[in-house]
């Protein structure tokens, strides 16, 4: 039907990250069900706690559709090499939005979380992407603060970035957060370094933490040599 109108709502978890992948979600749902989203208590996912994501996840995914995109470490370093992260997101943004519109019959509007300061010409941008250019894009900063439609993408970005977080710890141990702020993470980057030589390849080889590590062990290590050969 093409007069039913779909509510699409895009953001991203994971853009800052030295560790694990940058996940964009989407959802889509028909506008009459916006209220029941909203009764459900949908935040800003980084003002929820993980059993309250997790219990919105599913209950999301049955009132509308779902998409997502994994970006992994390796990925996001081989695009960093010819883009910034902001036209890394706008491409996936892209992506998310063109799958819906060709897989729903209806009227679209798109509510999208915008990683540029300018939020005017990210819209703009995004909509030079769009394979259907009669979309209304609202796109704003901290939308997934003001938006329920943005805020259930940013549930589904979170913890499906949380799932991959939680299986790179069984094979690795305890790295944290991934984020660089978080001892936990930089004292594993350091470990893992300094035991091997090299980055793990959940690390992101092109971010400045990474880089710094490297550089750190490198530095230690002819110390020590020097120290040894005096």
């Amino acid at each position: 039907m093409k007069d039913k109108k779909i509510i699409v709502g895009i953001d991203e978890a994971g853009r800052g990250p030295v560790l694990g992948p940058m996940v964009v979600a989407g959802v889509a749902i028909e506008e009459d069900k916006i209220k029941e989203l909203e009764d459900l208590g949908v935040k800003d996912s980084k003002q929820l706690t993980k059993n309250r994501r997790k219990k919105l996840f599913r209950l999301i995914g049955e009132m509308g559709k779902i998409k997502t995109i994994i970006i992994e470490p390796e990925k996001l370093d081989e695009l960093m090499k010819t883009k910034n992260l902001n036209k890394i997101e706008l491409n996936a943004f892209s992506k998310i939005a063109n799958g819906f519109l060709k897989e729903i019959e209806g009227n679209f509007e798109i509510y999208v979380d915008a990683c540029s300061s300018n939020a005017k010409a990210f819209a703009n941008q995004l909509k030079a992407k769009m394979i259907d250019k009669t979309p209304k894009i609202i796109a704003e900063h901290k939308a997934d603060e003001k938006y329920p439609i943005v805020s259930s993408a940013s549930i589904i970005a979170k913890v499906t970035r949380d799932e991959i977080i939680e299986h790179y710890k069984k094979e690795y141990g305890e790295i944290g957060s991934g984020y660089p702020s978080d001892p936990k993470t930089i004292n594993f980057l350091k470990h893992y370094v300094g035991e091997f030589g090299e980055l793990p390849k959940i690390a992101r080889k092109s971010w400045k933490t990474s880089k710094r590590i490297l550089e750190e062990n490198k530095e230690n290590k002819t110390k020590t040599l020097m120290d040894y050969m005096k």
